[in-house]
């Protein structure tokens, strides 16, 4: 019985990841005060009242609750950036993984507990810019199939078919041969007849 408790010891400080750890009782063992303890109690000491609360939050600074959110951050910034862009140069699926990304960690963050609302509101903006940058793709593909139709081209690209009612001396298709004997060496030689 009283190994299963020292490896249950063993075990969870290896997994907290505490260094100089002995298998004592565990009395004696929770006395000591882990290096990160002690350098948290001095920051603590010299924090002002109202900025204690942030430090000692759920989602404050020692966690990472916060500080994720906070380099998400750099994401809504460059999305941000992209509105310099030409909008034929934006990538519809970028922007579509950036919209659904901010709209389902939106929801998502109002769901964990602590509410972060750091994450909450870098969401929301993720959201937002990868909707502008869709509407912006939307809009400059739909200018370009009006001006599709307002350009009426009078020709097909390839020309005029072979038996066309036009016969502006342009032909692109193969060459039409009337006679089966024209076009298989000298004039007047052709295959041999058959008479």
């Amino acid at each position: 019985m009283a190994t299963s408790r020292q490896v249950s010891l063993v075990f969870r400080r290896f997994l907290w990841g505490q260094r100089n750890y002995s298998t004592g009782d565990i009395k004696t063992a929770t006395t000591k005060v882990s290096r990160f303890a002690e350098i948290d109690a001095r920051i603590e000491k010299a924090l002002p009242p109202k900025i204690k609360a942030l430090w000692n939050h759920p989602a404050g600074l020692k966690t990472i609750h916060f500080w994720a959110p906070s380099w998400k951050w750099c994401l809504v910034f460059a999305g941000m950036a992209d509105y310099t862009r030409p909008a034929e140069k934006l990538s519809w699926r970028q922007s579509a993984a950036l919209a659904a990304t901010g709209i389902i960690w939106s929801r998502y963050s109002m769901v964990v507990v602590p509410k972060n609302w750091n994450l909450f509101s870098v969401n929301v903006f993720l959201a937002l810019t990868g909707v502008m940058q869709l509407s912006r793709i939307y809009l400059y593909n739909k200018s370009l199939e009006n001006k599709s139709k307002d350009d009426e081209s009078p020709e097909p690209i390839m020309g005029p078919r072979i038996g066309d009612d036009k016969d502006d001396g342009v032909n692109f298709g193969p060459p039409v041969v009337t006679d089966p004997g024209e076009g298989f060496g000298p004039p007047g030689t052709g295959p041999p007849s058959t008479k």
